[in-house]
Parts: structure tokens; sequence; C-alpha cells
């Protein structure tokens, strides 16, 4: 008959102990510690171990239960290892597990493109902008935007970008801008491109609050040009920029990496953190609008992109979203200048209305709109198995422009849950191609 430790009594019960979770993978599980930010890995025997002691089964029967498959010896080693790093408690009786409490759903953010016209020519265009020759006829009516606005903040939405193409060759992109601040929005920016501001709508800006978005592509200008695919607007966009750091205008810089500027992404960097522009590195170019197919992916700092080694977000509130809901997209729409609804900016092909159609608010708290938000990994080939789900991030439009499929594993991702490893950057894209899971999905 097994001896029981004193700190491992044979008829408690145990659970997990502080702010612990447990997600459980195809071949390892996690214990999540929120507190001390910290990870530990679990095998099949353990993860057993501890769906019994949640489920209120006292140490002592859950060695009985499982005599058959583990020893009883190393039940106590498992127990007392747990135990030890102060994984588990022991009580004299059962304490279940609170009933999960998801966030309810509410829109927190919104982009709304006010046209499709834009005077340059990026040749990674998400949006597929056209030339500023389109009629303005084709920009998002003035009226269609107030009402969306008017609707946002009834949702309770109170942060707002105005995008495009190009926001600014809107003729009533300033009154847009003034009605969401009359309405209550707190932050609002403007995404730009940067050339066609001047130092009266720089001043507006300043006086209004307005934080600004602008895209660089290098630190130097045949580099910047070459991508935009006009002369001249690398010496624009820098000029302006210039004036709105005068003017004290909150601002941040995006860079986008592909191949015809990873070369100098080390040196914009510095520039821009030199400004202090630069918040974050560059994201590679997505494969999304003319972006699709890889043409441009910057082929040596996408390696360092791709997720080879753990990448987690250790934190509760976090954790709770994603149970339940989409861990990028959930709580935000975007509305094109077409007047479509979708989760996100950079999710084209998903849509869950036209404002021109139907109220912005109903297309919001429809069905469609929480089917969006609601895919979350446990709905994601080869994620819904994989013990990491919940304290990772996702890209949904990066995996469905890739793969075409809104249910495929984000590409940049190397880990394999089936055999607990994580695989080459190199390999990343290779069994992508023809949009299949890395392993046959669990029934």
């Amino acid at each position: 008959m097994i001896r029981w430790k004193k700190s491992i009594p044979p008829h408690n019960f145990f659970s997990l102990s502080g702010e612990k979770v447990l997600i459980k993978g195809a071949k390892y599980s996690n214990i999540i510690d929120f507190k001390n930010r910290k990870i530990h890995r679990l095998n099949a025997h353990a993860t057993r171990i501890l769906e019994l002691g949640n489920q209120g089964y006292k140490t002592s029967e859950i060695a009985g239960k499982l005599s058959s498959k583990i020893q009883k010896s190393d039940i106590m080693h498992i127990l007392n290892e747990l135990a030890g790093q102060n994984i588990i408690e022991f009580s004299s009786r059962h304490m279940p597990r609170l009933t999960k409490e998801y966030p309810s759903p509410k829109l927190n953010f919104l982009w709304i493109e006010l046209t499709h016209r834009c005077n340059l020519r990026c040749i990674h265009c998400y949006a597929e902008a056209k030339n500023r020759t389109i009629k303005r006829s084709q920009d998002l009516p003035k009226e269609n935007v107030q009402k969306i606005i008017d609707e946002a903040v009834e949702l309770g939405c109170r942060r707002i970008q105005f995008t495009g193409g190009e926001p600014t060759l809107s003729k009533y992109f300033k009154e847009v801008i003034v009605y969401a601040k009359e309405r209550g929005f707190e932050f609002i920016e403007i995404f730009t491109n940067g050339t066609t501001l001047n130092e009266p709508v720089i001043s507006f800006l300043a006086k209004n609050g307005v934080n600004v978005a602008i895209s660089i592509y290098s630190y130097r200008a045949e580099t910047h040009d070459s991508i935009t695919g006009v002369v001249g607007s690398f010496e624009r966009t820098m000029n302006n920029l210039k004036l709105l750091l005068d003017y004290g205008v909150k601002t941040c810089c995006e860079v986008v990496a592909m191949k015809e500027n990873e070369e100098d992404l080390a040196a914009t960097i510095y520039l821009l953190s030199k400004l202090g522009l630069c918040e974050r590195l560059p994201d590679p170019v997505r494969p999304i609008g003319k972006g699709r197919g890889m043409k441009n992916w910057p082929s040596n700092y996408g390696l360092k992109y791709i997720e080879s080694r753990p990448f987690l977000i250790i934190e509760k509130e976090s954790y709770v979203i994603k149970q339940r809901w989409n861990s990028c997209w959930f709580g935000k729409a975007a509305v094109t200048s077409s007047g479509d609804v979708l989760p996100c900016v950079f999710a084209r092909s998903q849509v869950a209305g036209n404002v021109k159609q139907q109220g912005f608010a109903k297309i919001v708290q429809g069905d469609k709109m929480l089917e969006f938000w609601g895919l979350n990994k446990d709905k994601v080939y080869v994620c819904k198995d994989c013990e990491f789900r919940y304290v990772c991030e996702d890209c949904t439009p990066w995996s469905y422009g890739f793969t075409g499929n809104l249910y495929s594993k984000l590409p940049t991702c190397t880990y394999d849950p089936y055999t607990g490893e994580w695989g080459k950057a190199t390999e990343a894209f290779v069994q992508k191609k023809e949009n299949k899971p890395l392993r046959k999905e669990s029934s």
C-alpha cells in the first residue's frame, strides 16, 4: 500500500491555486499563472490528474481511478511536484471552479473609409485604392458617415479612425472629424499617406486633438517612391511629418516590410525612433489586396517575424476574451467607402452587411457580425488542439488572405500541437499552400 506524504492528504481534494488556469492541448497542456506571468507545461498524465481534481475527486480516488494507467507512485510524485511549485492547493472540501463569464459583445473601435480614391499607387495596397480620378460621387456620402457615427456612439464606441484610400481627398473629411468630436468620440485618428497635408490642415488637426498615422516605407526617397509609385512622395510626406511635429500633433508611423525595402528597415526604424515616431517593429506585407500572392514578401525579415518560438500574452483579461471571442477583431468594425461593414479593415471579403441597405447598429448587433467576432481559436484548424490557443495572438485576415480559408491556422505560426514542437521558419508556408491543416483535425 502506498504511503502518502503529509503534504498530500489521501482523503482531501485539490484544485489549482491562485490565479491559474489549465489549457488542454493535443499532446501537452499548459498551466497559465497570471499572477507570476508564467506557463507550466504538463504531460498527459499530469493533465488527467488535474482534470479529475477539478471534477471533485479526492487524491485517493484519483489513484484508484487511474491505477490501470498510472502507477500510484507516479501519481504521488506528480501531485508532490505540483504542490511544491504552488500550482495546486489541498482542501478538506471540493472547491469548484467559478462559472466562466465572458465579456458581452460591444463595439470598441471603428474604421470609416471616407473614399476609395488615392493620389498614390502603392504596390501593396490592401484596399486596392484607385487613382484620384475616380468620381467623388463614389465616396461614402457624408450623411451616411454622420449616421454611422451617431449609431456607433449609441453603441458605446469612443474610438474611431478615418481612412481610405486617402481620407483627406474627401471634401468633407474636416466636417466629419468635427462631428465625431462633438458626438463624444475620445480618440479620433486619420490614416494618411501624408502627401496631401498642408499647414492649414495640420493646424486644424492640432486644434481638434486629432491623432495622425502615416505610412513610411524607407529613409531613402528612391525606395519610398518606388513603393508608392509617385516620385516626390517621400519628400512631401517627410516635410509634412516635420510640420505635424512642430504643431504638436500626436503622430505615429507605420512601416510595412516588403522585399523592396527590407534592406532599409533598420535605418528607417532608427530614423523614426529618433523622431519619437516608431512605436513597434514593421509588419510584413499582408497577403491582402495587392499583397496577394506574396510577391512582395520580405524573405529575410520575414524569417525573423515568423513564430518559431512562443510569443505569448499572459494577461487574464485577454485570456477571458479569447476563450469566447476572436483574439483581434472582437469589438471592431470597419465601413468601406461602398458601405460594406467588415469585422476588420483588412477583412475585405468578410461582409456583415451594408449601411446603404440597413442600419449600422443593426449590422453590428446582427448574427453575421457576432459570428465573425466569435471566431475564436476553438474553431480554427490545428489551433483548437493547441495548449497556447488562449494566450497567443492572431490575424484572421492574414490567414484568409493566404489560404482562402477563414478557419485556417495563421501561416506564420510554426507550432505543431500534435508533436509539441516548433518548426523551422523556412517551412512556415509550405503546408498551407493547399489550404490543409498540419494534421488531421480531431473529432
